[in-house]
């Protein structure tokens, strides 16, 4: 008796619908893994594992660093006027003499100007230029910390050409020469090609608020450049406040530096003003007289041209009490009150700044607010109304004195309350304050201590201070 064995068989749209799946299920893994190798390991890591507060822990000594001698965002009126005092010791570009005998000097601008631009990331993004491996992992973060978003995508080694841009749009190298007082002479070759990073002898930075973040250590490390054995590092700060950019004062920053140029001098290697008078500019303010009459009372006694409303010290404060008592004129977004004349208007009728001095020209006194009082922080704010022809009204720098002819202009400080302040500026005598004028006509030098400018631009006072080794 034979036995027959009954094999049951797997329906056709079963196996079809099976396959599917798995082909499905092969493409999810796919992409899973593809998003996680877009990420670099910090961020994938941060992700699946986020920092807590261990209530248990001990912390052994004691933390006498600068982030526990001088946290900015406590007390930062203090901050700006007493900063860290760095180490003693003179700063060099130190190069070898191999470089020297390679031909120019080559510097590198470390472009990151695009920090505080609107950009089209998608855009830049189609044009990509090869870097090299030291700065993967730069321009991973970046991404990541930046642009902010996944759907950008950067293959590894390329990064978008619109780093490479010089300020005129192009990718170019600029030959120079400079003055060297060692050396008489030496050129270079100023470059944004971040593909020949490796090659440079000197990394120049210029946009230091850039890297900045609101909690300690308040910079962030992974947006400087790699440092490389053999270049050298050389910062310049001008135009930059510490009371926005707290971690240009700390030393953990600034010692990282082989040279630092600019303001606040106190700080620097190479002080220069946040915004440097040359003798001639000196005597073309000398030269301009008052257009308000001494014995004639003023309609309105002040006006001025103010738009970032956001100010770390009282400047808004001052100008609300301006405007509500005062009856001054703000032509600026800040208590806007005011148009500028129609024939300034337009562009072709001139700068902006020239517009401003032409406006104030009309009141006997030009409010003169920075947006922070920080040491050697003076802007084009307080040049403007002596430009004018007018008295400048100054809140800003506990320094300012340095910066300007002595009795030529009036200082916030000095007022208990802004009523007195304003009080004084309806009653006083104007004519004492225009004095300096007659002695800076003899002389150029006596307009101020500090605020003459007669270096040579950046990449040249790199070059004076190169030393062969």
């Amino acid at each position: 008796m034979g036995i027959t064995i009954s094999r049951n068989r797997i329906p056709r749209g079963f196996i079809i619908r099976s396959i599917s799946l798995i082909i499905i299920l092969l493409f999810i893994f796919q992409t899973y893994i593809s998003h996680i190798q877009s990420q670099s390991p910090f961020e994938s890591w941060s992700s699946s594992s986020p920092a807590t507060h261990n209530p248990n822990a001990k912390y052994l000594g004691t933390n006498n660093d600068e982030l526990a001698q001088f946290p900015p965002t406590h007390d930062l009126e203090r901050f700006c006027s007493s900063y860290p005092e760095r180490p003693v010791k003179k700063h060099h570009i130190l190069i070898s003499n191999k470089a020297k005998e390679d031909g120019p000097l080559k510097i590198f601008y470390w472009k990151q100007e695009s920090l505080s631009q609107e950009i089209d990331w998608h855009k830049e993004s189609e044009i990509m230029c090869p870097v090299p491996l030291e700065l993967q992992s730069f321009f991973d973060h970046y991404r990541q910390t930046k642009v902010k978003d996944p759907s950008v995508f950067w293959k590894t080694g390329y990064a978008p050409c619109f780093f490479w841009k010089t300020w005129g749009n192009e990718m170019e190298d600029r030959p120079g020469s400079c003055a060297s007082r060692e050396y008489t002479k030496l050129d270079y070759i100023f470059s944004t090609n971040y593909t020949d990073f490796v090659n440079a002898d000197i990394i120049y930075m210029g946009y230091a608020s850039t890297m900045g973040i609101d909690k300690a250590p308040y910079f962030d490390q992974m947006l400087l450049p790699p440092r490389l054995a053999h270049q050298s590092w050389a910062l310049s700060f001008f135009d930059g406040s510490i009371g926005y950019y707290p971690h240009v004062a700390m030393p953990a920053f600034l010692n990282q530096f082989d040279l630092t140029m600019g303001s606040p001098p106190q700080l620097m290697d190479v002080p220069n003003p946040s915004y440097p008078i040359t003798e001639k500019k000196a005597l073309e303010l000398a030269h301009i007289e008052p257009t308000h009459p001494f014995d004639k009372t003023p309609e309105h006694y002040i006006a001025f041209m103010t738009s970032n409303c956001a100010a770390k010290n009282d400047r808004m404060g001052l100008i609300d009490k301006l405007v509500n008592t005062a009856g001054a004129h703000s032509y600026g977004l800040c208590g806007h009150n005011k148009e500028i004349p129609e024939e300034l208007k337009g562009r072709e009728t001139g700068s902006w700044q020239y517009k401003k001095q032409k406006t104030l020209a009309s009141y006997p006194f030009g409010l003169a607010a920075e947006n922070s009082n920080c040491l050697g922080f003076i802007t084009e704010k307080i040049y403007d109304v002596y430009a004018s022809g007018s008295i400048p009204i100054y809140m800003g720098a506990p320094d300012i004195a340095d910066f300007v002819p002595e009795g030529s202009y009036i200082d916030v400080r000095n007022f208990k309350t802004y009523d007195d302040l304003i009080h004084y500026m309806k009653t006083v005598d104007r004519e004492p304050f225009y004095r300096w004028k007659d002695i800076v006509k003899k002389d150029p030098t006596k307009f101020c201590k500090k605020c003459l400018y007669t270096g040579p631009s950046p990449w040249c006072t790199i070059m004076d201070n190169v030393h062969f080794v």
